[in-house]
């Protein structure tokens, strides 16, 4: 079929590497991708969310303090664990770094496809179903991958890790599942969520090796810097971030798709959008903040109770849970902006899996209303719909509210009426 020849053509078959002409087309892709690399790594300019990543290794270096903006950092808002990796960005010029980091994440979003349909083939024993599904699943989704390598972000990599995390699981081993999350979360915290996973589907031989992860993570930065600043580093992460938002920050912007936004955007005046106003529920700030805190009382209490309810009855790993985990991260994150998505890539291929099996009117009605909305939002940006509309979206929260339906749709799906669980053990090894 017509989508099988486009993967194999798409995903590199190490089998095929001695034919010429694969070959040929291998090498013209990689140029392609040089091309995209360079052009849009030589864009980069300052102030942007690079930059940022760029000076944050540069002051790590330096032993520069990452949080007080020193260089043109603006608002640097991950660990200090992540600012020692960004030092590999500074040892290139900024343009450079960019060009180097646009190519990485081009590859990145080959491996993502590849990695989503491995795990796949852990669940489904029909490839065919699986490469339709994730063809259309890429095409759907590419709208954020896009908007990701035009802002040279991060967020393929934390996705990938977080791939890679579930299918060592699926594979039974821990070990490189608990090293990929906590490495994910010490880059940006949101992956936290995989951990909550990670200890309801793990032992105590899994707790152990989640902490002795995460003290290497504290640790090095400690080691490389020094104790004191060190400290001092930490101090500042949680005093300018997370502090912040555990005291009830919301960041109501039209393009921050968290369930915070969304509900602050309906029910306050836009005071950091001039001009726009997206107020339908005209609730006063107390109000507001109830209504938040209690909606993420419940998602995430809905969310451990479903962990709680497969580990209690030992149910096996199912791919729903994960596309659930990766909702709750959008949903309950402080920030989520449009980069952050790309993992829809993986939840609009669980609902195009599960989809197939759906025969009743009333299941059927419920799957064209998500391929509707899904569809929509696929083609929503400035370029398509102009600038004005792309607001609208944003502000009234078109992502937001098809996240949460999605949310509450696989929620009852994983807990009463998913069949779809871990079938086989062999499927693409790519961790030894």
């Amino acid at each position: 079929m017509w989508y099988d020849n486009l993967l194999r053509a798409v995903l590199i078959n190490p089998s095929r590497l001695k034919d010429g002409k694969y070959l040929a087309g291998l090498l013209g892709v990689l140029c392609v991708m040089v091309f995209i690399s360079i052009k849009q790594g030589m864009k980069m300019e300052m102030p942007g969310d690079f930059t940022v990543f760029w000076f944050a290794g540069k002051n790590f270096f330096l032993n520069n303090d990452l949080y007080s903006g020193i260089g043109g950092a603006r608002r640097y808002i991950y660990p200090p664990f992540a600012a020692m990796l960004f030092q590999v960005f500074a040892l290139f010029p900024l343009k450079t770094a960019a060009c180097l980091m646009t190519f990485v994440n081009l590859l990145l979003f080959f491996y993502a496809i590849y990695l989503t349909r491995s795990i796949f083939e852990f669940f489904i024993e029909d490839k065919k179903r699986i490469n339709l599904a994730l063809v259309m699943a890429t095409v759907l989704s590419f709208r954020f991958f896009w908007y990701h390598f035009t802002f040279v972000q991060m967020n393929q990599l934390i996705f990938v890790l977080c791939l890679v995390g579930v299918l060592a699981m699926l594979k039974g081993k821990d070990t490189p599942a608990a090293i990929c999350f906590v490495v994910a979360t010490f880059i940006k915290v949101i992956p936290m969520f995989f951990l909550f996973w990670l200890v309801f589907r793990g032992n105590f031989k899994t707790y152990f090796k989640v902490l002795l992860t995460m003290a290497v993570c504290v640790l090095i930065p400690f080691l490389w810097r020094g104790f004191d600043m060190g400290l001092q580093d930490l101090r500042n992460y949680y005093t300018t971030f997370l502090e912040p938002f555990q005291q009830g920050r919301v960041e109501a912007e039209f393009h921050n798709h968290s369930l915070s936004s969304g509900i602050y955007k309906l029910s306050l005046p836009m005071s950091n959008e001039p001009g726009w106003d997206f107020n339908i529920l005209n609730l006063t700030q107390e109000m507001a903040k109830k209504v938040y805190f209690y909606s993420m009382v419940i998602l995430f209490g809905m969310f451990i109770a479903c962990l709680g309810y497969l580990k209690l009855m030992k149910k096996p790993i199912s791919f729903l849970e994960i596309a659930l985990i990766l909702l709750t991260t959008h949903l309950l994150s402080g920030i989520t902006w449009e980069y952050h998505l790309v993992s829809l890539l993986y939840i609009y291929i669980s609902l195009l899996i599960l989809a197939k099996d759906k025969q009743s009117l009333g299941s059927k009605a419920v799957i064209y209303f998500f391929y509707a909305i899904i569809f929509l939002n696929a083609l929503v940006g400035k370029d398509t719909v102009g600038s004005n509309l792309y607001h609208y979206f944003g502000g009234y929260g078109a992502l937001t509210w098809m996240m949460l339906l999605l949310f509450f749709y696989f929620w009852v799906e994983t807990m009463f009426n998913n069949h779809y669980r871990q079938l086989k053990f062999e499927g693409l090894d790519v961790i030894r």
